[in-house]
């Protein structure tokens, strides 16, 4: 069992990698769109859902007998963390296909949920000078993306057939070689229209999220002692699903995007809101770092925010 969890670190700039963080070139999502449901291995009609203590156990066993992972996990509340340790390297460096250009500089870009409130703070600019394509690009080693895949059908395979399932999935993916590691975060209910086809590729891109660490605590660390595994909420998800969406909208875009960053940032938040059907919230605030001015909108105010 896993006996502590993951302090969750902010998404990182789309740049190459330094000695303290991996910094990702591009996002390292897998290929969702190419989950293949496994049907036939759900439980039968006249059988009985899992208990909690039932599923984890089978969940345990699948891993182990079906793709020889020693995979540890513990269940805080509501959402399930999931440690597999791997003693290779996960990561690749491979030739870039398509040239990934960028226009915007994210300085800073941060988020929180505290009582009821959504408050953002970020720097986007744009570039004075374009950044050179360089060519590469780092990525998921192939079999690693393979064990997510796998992963995911064994979560299907076991925790859609429970009598509660876990609202959250932490999945956390280690190389104890060199002491890196990447974690995904999934909501339940994501995760039920991604194999229900619910939800277009991009989409399914969007709201799975990433994030990458490294650290000395990881080398050696088969049961994930190094973890904090905590409690989350769908307010804190949703947070870092913005920030993850303004990431991916200002990589790459025009520079003119970048000048009045704003109206876009509440076009994103808006959609969030309106597409997870939230409204245990009170406002969202923004501030813009570069000019220092801040702006609020109250829920709703974001209810009228029609254009996504």
């Amino acid at each position: 069992m896993v006996s502590s969890g993951l302090q969750r670190s902010k998404m990182t700039p789309p740049y190459p990698p330094s000695p303290k963080k991996l910094k990702p070139k591009f996002l390292l999502l897998p290929v969702l769109f190419f989950v293949v449901l496994i049907y036939g291995c759900g439980l039968s009609e006249d059988e009985e859902l899992y208990s909690k203590d039932m599923a984890e156990r089978k969940f345990i066993q699948i891993c182990r007998e079906e793709y020889n992972w020693d995979v540890n996990t513990k269940l805080i509340d509501n959402t399930l963390w999931i440690y597999i340790p791997y003693e290779q390297g996960i990561f690749q460096m491979k030739a870039n296909r398509y040239a990934q250009i960028s226009k915007c500089a994210i300085s800073s870009l941060e988020g929180k949920f505290s009582n009821r409130i959504f408050y953002f703070e970020y720097q986007i600019t744009p570039l004075l000078r374009t950044q050179e394509d360089k060519g590469y690009t780092y990525g998921l080693a192939e079999e690693i993306s393979e064990d997510f895949r796998s992963l995911l059908n064994a979560i299907y395979r076991v925790y859609f057939n429970t009598k509660q399932s876990p609202e959250f999935y932490v999945i956390v993916m280690a190389d104890t070689a060199n002491g890196v590691e990447i974690s995904y975060t999934i909501y339940n209910e994501d995760l039920k229209k991604m194999y229900n086809n619910a939800l277009a590729g991009e989409e399914q891109y969007k709201r799975l999220l990433q994030d990458i660490r490294g650290s000395l605590a990881i080398i050696n660390d088969k049961e994930g002692r190094h973890l904090t595994c905590h409690r989350i909420n769908l307010g804190q998800f949703l947070t870092e699903q913005i920030i993850q969406r303004i990431r991916l909208k200002f990589f790459g875009a025009d520079s003119k995007l970048c000048q009045v960053p704003e109206e876009e940032i509440w076009k994103i938040i808006s959609y969030v809101m309106h597409t997870y059907q939230f409204q245990d919230f009170l406002k969202v605030n923004l501030r813009n770092l570069s000019s220092g001015t801040e702006a609020g909108m109250s829920r709703w105010d974001l209810e009228g925010i029609k254009e996504f």
